[in-house]
C-alpha cells in the first residue's frame, strides 16, 4: 500500500524535528512492507487559494487519490498548527466542494493520521481540528494514529521511547485499517453526504 506524509514544519528537513519524526514514520511504513513519501511544504512554490490552483503544490495534492493514507505533520506554533497545514485545508475545499455537489467523496476508503511534534500544550487540540476536517473530507480515521513527539533534535527524537511506540501506533493501525477499507469498499455502499446544513 502506498502512504503520504505532508510536512508542514516551518524549518528546513535537516533543522526540523517535525521531519525527523516524519522520516521515522516513512522508515516504519517501509519496514512493514509499504511505500511512504514524505512532501515538505514549505520547499513548493503555491498560492494560498480554496480555489483549484495550477502550481507546485497541485501534484502532491492530486496523490491524495491514489494513496490508502495521509498524514498531517506539523510543530506546535502558537499553540496550533503550522501556516503550511492550514493551507493544506484549505486547498481541499474545492475537493469538498467537488464532492457536495457529485454526492461522492473520493476519500472514503482512505486512512488519515496525524503527526504533531513540540513542546508545551497544543497536541489534543491540533489533532481534535485535522480530525474534524479529514473527516468531513472522507478520511477514515484510525485509533491511535496521532504522533506526539515532545522531544528536541534528531538523536532525542529517535531515542524517545513514547515517541517510537506512538509512530509504530500509528503506522500499523493506518495500514491494518487501510486493508480494511481497501476490502470492504465503503465507497460502494456508504451514503455520500456532506455537513452542509443547507443540503437537501
Amino acid at each position: 500500500m502506498k502512504f503520504l506524509i505532508f510536512n508542514g514544519s516551518l524549518k528546513p528537513d535537516a533543522e526540523s524535528n517535525t521531519f525527523s519524526v516524519c522520516k521515522m514514520a516513512q522508515l516504519a511504513f517501509e519496514k512493514l512492507g509499504h511505500s511512504c513519501e514524505i512532501v515538505t511544504l514549505r520547499e513548493l512554490d503555491y498560492e494560498g487559494s480554496t480555489d483549484d490552483v495550477n502550481d507546485e503544490l497541485k501534484p502532491h495534492i492530486m496523490k491524495m487519490f491514489n494513496v490508502d493514507g495521509v498524514i498531517f505533520a506539523t510543530p506546535i506554533w502558537w499553540g496550533t498548527h503550522s501556516c503550511h497545514i492550514q493551507a493544506m485545508l484549505e486547498r481541499l475545499d474545492f475537493i469538498y466542494s467537488w464532492a457536495k455537489d457529485n454526492k461522492h467523496q473520493p476519500f472514503y476508503n482512505k486512512v488519515f493520521g496525524t503527526l504533531v511534534s513540540g513542546g508545551g500544550d497544543g497536541f489534543q487540540h491540533i489533532h481534535g481540528v485535522l480530525y474534524s476536517a479529514a473527516s468531513n473530507f472522507g478520511f477514515t480515521i484510525p485509533p491511535q494514529c496521532n504522533i506526539e513527539s515532545k522531544a528536541q533534535g534528531i538523536d532525542e527524537i529517535t531515542q524517545d521511547d513514547d515517541t517510537v511506540q506512538q509512530v509504530k501506533n500509528c503506522t500499523i493501525n493506518m495500514i491494518t485499517w487501510a486493508r480494511i477499507l481497501k476490502d470492504g469498499n465503503p465507497t460502494k455502499d456508504a451514503r455520500h453526504g456532506s455537513v452542509d446544513i443547507n443540503e437537501n
